[in-house]
């Protein structure tokens, strides 16, 4: 029997199938509270992944791993880490390890690792993805710099703070030079460096231009952009270590507050926002407000990541340290 299709015939199913697929994943995932409809759109993905040939596989593979990247920014990390990762497997029918798709893939996998609290995990994941990609693409290249700004943040939770901040400072020179200093992903980087850096070298650090970033990326991206809010997050914890208890405390609960209107009660950004928020209250003598931040926090992070989650378990400890009265700003 004659194939209807003609011989282009599969190659073109491929191809309609990969662009419905493309059309229901979002363009440019965003930090939000959780959507349902991306967990139902993994298995098509998957049978996509499974089915299609080699022409349409990278296609397929970079679609997938764009719906792993929305899926995690929603806070559901298992879906995003088995996402990416079984999406590279299929896709490796056709790609070889090194394919590019595949290693974005695998460095998403990496990304989700981390945010589970499986660090060593994701250390080794990333670290062998970022190294295969230095050495095909270049140390400046866009997916390289992904993939090193999600391995300092797994050295920085493993105590490397000084191997973090080091692979911190490449990426934001990395991406400077390849995306510009006004893209969101170069902001985003030199937003960690306020997290990351001691006191003393976030004066300093850019001639002392680290310290204006909020006000420089609610100029190129706007007040309510993530990346925005962001800055003004991790702004507001450079101030606490600056000692600037008033200052700081100001900025969180505006952070917070607009972090629940956006995204809900349960996000971890939201979590986070509130840890910062009772430390700024504790420091400014408002202690007992600070333990019921935090045991709203704790509660929240055991439901949400499990009782033994670095995250929980770092929460708790500072729970107890202002109950036991040992806690000091």
């Amino acid at each position: 029997m004659t194939d209807p299709l003609g011989p282009t015939g599969q190659p073109t199913l491929d191809t309609t199938a990969v662009r419905l697929l493309d059309a229901a994943v979002p363009a440019v995932p965003d930090a939000g509270p959780h959507d349902p409809r991306l967990r139902l759109l993994v298995p098509h993905a998957l049978a996509l992944l499974g089915h299609v040939g080699e022409s349409s596989a990278a296609d397929a593979l970079a679609v997938t791993t764009r719906l792993a990247t929305a899926l995690h920014r929603t806070g559901d990390y298992v879906s995003a880490r088995e996402t990416a990762r079984n999406a590279a497997d299929l896709a490796q029918r056709h790609l070889d390890a090194d394919h590019r798709t595949v290693l974005a893939a695998r460095s998403r996998e990496g990304r989700a690792l981390f945010r589970l609290g499986r660090y060593a995990e994701a250390e080794a994941v990333l670290r062998t993805v970022r190294d295969t990609q230095v050495r095909l693409f270049g140390a400046d290249d866009p997916d390289t710099t992904d993939s090193g700004y999600g391995l300092q943040l797994v050295l920085a939770n493993l105590g490397r703070r000084e191997e973090a901040v080091a692979l911190l400072r490449d990426t934001v020179a990395a991406r400077r030079s390849a995306l510009g200093a006004g893209h969101p992903l170069t902001l985003r980087a030199r937003a960690g460096l306020l997290e990351m850096l001691p006191a003393a070298e976030v004066v300093t650090e850019e001639d002392g231009a680290l310290l204006s970033l909020p006000s420089e990326c609610e100029r190129v991206l706007g007040p309510d952009h993530t990346v925005t809010l962001g800055a003004r997050h991790n702004h507001a914890w450079a101030l606490y270590l600056l000692g600037r208890f008033a200052e700081a405390d100001r900025e969180i609960r505006q952070v917070a507050e607009t972090y629940e209107r956006r995204f809900g009660p349960e996000y971890p950004i939201v979590l986070a926002a509130r840890q910062l928020l009772s430390r700024t209250r504790a420091a400014l003598g408002h202690r007992e407000e600070g333990i019921a931040l935090m045991t709203d926090v704790v509660e929240r992070r055991d439901r949400g990541l499990g009782p033994e989650h670095p995250f929980t378990v770092a929460s708790r400890n500072l729970l107890d340290a202002y109950r036991s009265g040992r806690w000091r700003p």
